[in-house]
């Protein structure tokens, strides 16, 4: 069965709105918030600082991961464009008892000045519509070493990922829909590096503790993501007044990117 939906024009933030207040969820809820089934696709427009484009998501088949199976899903495009639909074809996902679960990394996430980083997601849970607002379903905390201009850079970061709330309605700027889920995606970063000041090692923090990505997605009973916020939010300390410490950093960074679900087909 294919849907269209109505022509997108350019999304801005505030044209979306939650109808009604929040629900209680369901702990006995068996509805299908990302059918997974063999030939079905979403096709989504993504807007980022003015910049449109595309991304076509589709299941491509499964797969046997240490005794378990997984779903693959893949896009028209090597590499997708936005956060979420990236996330889910770049890594393996499956269904249980009605929570969507990722298994692989956190790719790309962008922090300038820095190289891309890759934090691993084992068996990750992105929503569960049987558990309660506010929930912690995912909870992952690591620490490595990058070195940046010959300078040795400690980045310490923790993922989080949340079960928001149920919504009786949520409307965007294609199409009003009915029984959604919010779940969220928080990365929190630190990062230090250590520098030798007349023979001392002393340890600079260069970003203290921020949330730098935040990422709301909305899912819909019976159709999958249908909506998604990406924001990027950060700012670095002044470490212009050390002396031998240059690393060239813009001093913050703010963004956001939004993915909108424009047509679907769930398979039989």
């Amino acid at each position: 069965m294919k849907y269209h939906l109505i022509s997108i024009t350019l999304l801005t933030l505030g044209l979306i709105s939650c109808g009604g207040d929040d629900t209680t969820p369901n702990t006995n809820n068996t509805q299908e918030y990302f059918p997974l089934n063999l030939n079905s696709s979403w096709s989504y427009t993504n807007e980022s600082e003015g910049q449109n484009s595309q991304d076509n998501m589709f299941v491509v088949g499964t797969q046997q991961e240490n005794g378990v199976q997984y779903t693959n899903l893949d896009t028209q495009d090597p590499i997708p464009n936005g956060f979420t639909v990236s996330l889910l074809t770049q890594n393996l996902v499956r269904k249980d008892t009605g929570k969507l679960i990722v298994n692989g990394v956190i790719g790309g996430v962008p922090v300038e000045g820095f190289p891309d980083l890759s934090i691993p997601l084992n068996n990750a849970v992105l929503f569960d519509p049987n558990a309660a607002n506010g929930t912690q379903l995912h909870v992952i905390s690591g620490v490595f070493e990058e070195t940046v201009m010959d300078f040795p850079i400690i980045i310490e970061y923790t993922s989080i990922t949340t079960q928001v709330q149920s919504l009786a309605s949520l409307e965007t700027d294609v199409q009003t829909y009915t029984d959604v889920i919010q779940s969220n995606i928080v990365l929190n970063l630190e990062i230090s590096t250590e520098v030798q000041v007349g023979g001392t090692t002393l340890s600079l923090p260069i970003l203290s503790s921020q949330d730098v990505l935040v990422v709301e997605n909305y899912y819909t009973a019976n159709t999958g993501l249908v909506f998604s916020r990406e924001t990027v939010d950060y700012a670095f300390e002044d470490l212009s007044g050390i002396p031998g410490l240059e690393i060239p950093l813009p001093e913050q960074n703010t963004s956001v990117s939004t993915a909108t679900l424009t047509s679907f087909e769930i398979g039989n």
